[in-house]
């Protein structure tokens, strides 16, 4: 035999560390693997207190970013810091041994400005913690015991736990309204409301079911994140249960709802549109793939179907017996056979997608009257932007959406309105809704209030409302039409 010659395959530290650090697109998806890492030690360790905190700060051309829970710290640095090791995970949320990993060096790939710190029980009786810091080194990698006395803990939870710090660009923090039209905020809270959408949609069961409680916190705010939720309209098919299946290796759970849905009152999920309806996957509770619909019946996406959504919660604590997901965690791998043993399961409970024609009530629904009025502006003015998805105050970081709002040749026409009969309350919608547009800078022409029916009482009001000013000094002008003045005819 040959004479042996050594390799030297010692990586170069910050290689690796932009090598890991392209798994991520936007900031949100970052985050969610500290908040995974969080939920999983609350579900392992059976934590009374579930508490996470997000807190943004402005510093210069970057913005902080700081995560902390209540959990019971990082036991054993050398597992959580070295790349790919899983020897030791709370959950199957802990899949891979690269998550925190792979999100520091997105956030921070210059692997300059980041730092962990953490302590256990015993920690926190002794008055000492962890703290890890940027570089990340592959050799002579160390992290420094601290006393109280030294170095006051950063975080505001008076218990064991894990702080998380990185300051990221501020062309990654924009990326947290990704999706959504329109200028970007100027603030930090100009954001939140699409931020709190997402980390309410993804962790929906988890916050649902009191796994964990998530906050925000801001320079001027604080939030708490609520459960994003589908509108249903009706079960449909199988409507919904828990079944027991084997995907491979043993049984797990999955619990099901098949319906169709209205829009409803969010930014960018539960829509009723194309980019929004579908199957959804989880697994135990925390989403891994939305929106599939062709992979399952080899049928192309048509608004017909967009009424049409399918949840899954596959549920088990055998992470062999689950999907595999992305290291990312923002999918299923394709090719894995427990994916399509899903597909399958699906298609042998609804064989086909009933269209939205298969469901609808006979008569027309509010919302559907706004989408109709909707399509016919845009197809008969040229040049006109009718859209159901303009939401306002989005600067004071909330949103309202507003029933209509049409851009033509510049003018701005908002409406709002009741299918059969206006009441005096919806005169203060409409004149919130032009509220709201002025201050986000838009200055709206004309209020249209819509109904079947407007009462005497709603007419004199509308006088009222008109012969007072708006924010800009300009007076308010509704004015109400009908259905049938649209063109729409409803009632029949």
């Amino acid at each position: 035999m040959g004479q042996k010659i050594p390799i030297n395959n010692t990586p170069q530290a910050n290689e690796v560390w932009k090598g890991i650090g392209g798994h991520f697109d936007f900031l949100s998806q970052i985050i969610h693997e500290f908040i995974d890492n969080s939920i999983s030690n609350f579900i392992g360790n059976n934590s009374l207190a579930k508490n996470i905190l997000i807190t943004f700060r402005d510093i210069g051309n970057n913005v902080e970013v700081l995560i902390e829970d209540q959990g019971t710290g990082i036991k054993d640095l050398n597992v959580a810091f070295c790349l790919g090791n899983t020897s030791i995970g709370d959950s199957p949320l802990n899949e891979h041994g690269f998550g925190m990993k792979h999100a520091l060096a997105s956030a921070n790939p210059q692997n300059n400005n980041w730092a962990v710190y953490t302590r256990t029980k015993e920690d926190f009786d002794k008055n000492q913690f962890k703290k890890i810091s940027s570089p990340y080194k592959i050799v002579d990698f160390e992290a420094d015991l601290i006393t109280i006395d030294e170095e006051k803990w950063p975080g505001q939870f008076n218990s064991s736990g894990t702080f998380v710090r990185f300051e990221c660009k501020r062309e990654m923090f924009n990326t947290l309204r990704k999706g959504i039209k329109g200028a970007l905020p100027l603030s930090i809270d100009g954001f939140m409301a699409f931020f709190k959408e997402d980390l309410g949609f993804v962790y929906s069961n988890i916050l649902k079911d009191g796994y964990a409680t998530i906050s925000i916190v801001t320079p001027k705010n604080s939030y708490v994140v609520a459960a994003v939720e589908p509108n249903w309209k009706e079960f449909i098919g199988p409507k919904s249960g828990n079944e027991d299946y084997d995907l491979g290796n043993g049984n797990v759970t999955i619990n099901y709802q098949f319906g169709a849905t209205n829009e409803a009152m969010y930014n960018k999920y539960y829509l009723k549109n194309q980019s929004s309806s579908g199957v959804e996957i989880r697994i135990n509770g925390r989403l891994l793939s939305y929106n599939i619909f062709k992979d399952i019946w080899n049928l192309e996406p048509h608004p017909k179907y967009n009424h049409l959504l399918i949840k899954l919660n596959i549920i088990s604590n055998d992470k062999s017996r689950l999907p595999t997901t992305r290291t990312s965690k923002n999918g299923i791998r394709e090719g894995d056979g427990k994916l399509e043993k899903i597909y399958e399961w699906v298609r042998k409970k609804y064989k086909k997608p009933d269209t939205d024609e298969d469901v609808r009530d006979e008569d027309q629904d509010e919302i559907s009257l706004f989408e109709t009025l909707r399509d016919q502006k845009n197809t008969h003015l040229v040049g006109c932007n009718a859209t159901t998805q303009q939401y306002v105050f989005n600067t004071v970081g909330e949103n309202a959406r507003i029933d209509l709002y049409m851009d033509f040749r510049n003018d701005v026409t908002i409406y709002e309105g009741k299918k059969d009969k206006t009441t005096f309350k919806d005169v203060y919608q409409l004149r919130m809704y032009w509220d709201g547009c002025v201050i986000d800078g838009i200055n709206p022409q004309v209020g249209i209030l819509i109904s079947a029916v407007h009462p005497n009482s709603v007419k004199k009001l509308v006088d009222i409302v008109n012969s007072m000013k708006d924010q800009n000094g300009n007076n308010y002008n509704f004015i109400m039409k009908t259905w049938r003045d649209e063109m729409i005819p409803y009632p029949k």
